[in-house]
């Protein structure tokens, strides 16, 4: 616990050694007195100490919660002493909220309880397992203040915000050549009617096709359009620009959870692979929405060249995948992003690029890709700027 003298206690010192001045000049004894009074009371503080050790603090906190969103804080505060507390303030300093959640509480008794309700907005994206809990207190007249700062646990995970997308040329169909491999239609159990033709063993009775049985004079089945569900992979990667919480990474973050949802709400079999710090890579294969959001909250910046991360994507997509490359144009993964985009293209994956234009961030930015220069390929490429719609970058 921490103690120190406020400003309350440097003003009322001030006034006593004026006191002590005037009594000097004057000639007048009770002006001492009044002096010595004064700065009685301020020494007497230093002897004084509120029990805020005794004080045993919980936090519940909901489990999980999405950039953006109010939610409620509860604080529980135990008086586990026999001695009652004097009336101190409790401020709740959790990372994942915005700014410090503050409230006061009055006297408490021995072995009293004390329920605090905090409404906070979640603005940080992470995974949270404990945050700082601040006590101060300047009983009995606010000339020392004592602080306690106490770490207490209480999990909470802060999933990225998504725009929800009407579209994203996942499937949408391409004029470039290489990409007819993605579009072309089979065979299968689909819904849409493809043509007839002979029957083969294996083929189920209910597909048999009785007019033209009928005319050719041996069986003939209905075959049907199977969609095919392109696995699409998604690649994060990069260093931060701008301040948080909407830096150029935050951004990143809230384009691939984007396209996430949009490709697991129509089908689509996902791949998340991103870089780590330590220049790790840490990947997730067919997720559900829920899964793929916790692993997005545990994402941090890392800027590494994005080459590694797309081999291990395109291990995973073989040649019908659809990838997307997700990075900003500044540091060692805009420097490498062309490379990634063309070897991908070469292994016969279509490709899309999101693009963060870090110098829109920050005017700190001394080397940056041109986004224009990735369009020069095949690939499509989205790029999203500072306070600009990601809805309307992302769609097209």
């Amino acid at each position: 616990m921490k103690r120190r003298f406020t400003k309350r206690a440097l003003s009322v010192s001030v006034v006593a050694v004026v006191l002590v001045l005037a009594g000097a000049t004057a000639q007048a004894g009770w002006l001492y007195v009044l002096a010595a009074g004064v700065l009685g009371i301020v020494a007497s503080s230093l002897l004084y100490r509120p029990r805020l050790g005794a004080l045993e603090v919980q936090r519940a906190v909901p489990v999980r919660a999405v950039v953006g969103d109010e939610v409620r804080l509860r604080l529980s505060v135990t008086n586990t002493s026999r001695r009652s507390i004097p009336p101190f303030r409790i401020e709740d300093r959790y990372a994942a909220y915005t700014g410090v959640g503050a409230a006061a509480c009055d006297r408490l008794g021995a072995e009293a309880r004390a329920e605090i309700e905090l409404r906070r907005v979640a603005h940080r994206r992470g995974v949270y397992d404990a945050g700082i809990v601040q006590l101060r207190c300047g009983a009995p007249f606010g000339f020392m203040r004592s602080t306690r700062e106490v770490d207490v646990p209480s999990f909470a995970t802060v999933v990225p915000s998504w725009v929800e997308l009407r579209s994203f040329p996942i499937l949408e169909p391409s004029s470039y050549p290489s990409d007819v491999l993605h579009e072309r239609a089979r065979t299968g159990a689909g819904e849409e009617f493809l043509g007839i033709r002979d029957y083969r063993p294996g083929d189920s009775p209910r597909a048999v096709h009785w007019r033209s049985t009928a005319r050719t004079g041996h069986l003939m089945v209905r075959e049907y359009e199977e969609h095919p569900s392109t696995r699409v992979g998604i690649v994060l990667v990069g260093g931060d620009h701008g301040p948080l919480p909407a830096s150029s990474f935050e951004t990143l973050v809230s384009a691939v959870a984007s396209i996430a949802m949009y490709a697991l709400s129509t089908g689509h079999p996902l791949e998340l692979v991103r870089g780590e710090s330590d220049g790790g890579v840490s990947a997730l294969a067919e997720p559900e929405k829920e899964d793929a959001l916790t692993w997005l909250a545990a994402a941090r910046p890392a800027d590494a060249s994005p080459a590694p991360l797309v081999a291990h994507a395109l291990g995973r997509l073989g040649r019908r995948g659809t990838l997307v490359v997700c990075a900003p144009t500044a540091g060692a993964a805009g420097a490498g992003l062309l490379a990634a985009v063309d070897h991908a293209q070469t292994a016969g994956a279509r490709v899309f690029v999101v693009v963060a234009q870090s110098s829109t961030w920050t005017d700190e930015v001394v080397d940056e890709i041109d986004p224009a220069s990735l369009a020069g390929g095949r690939a499509r490429v989205r790029i999203a700027r500072k306070d600009e719609s990601l809805k309307a970058c992302l769609e097209g």
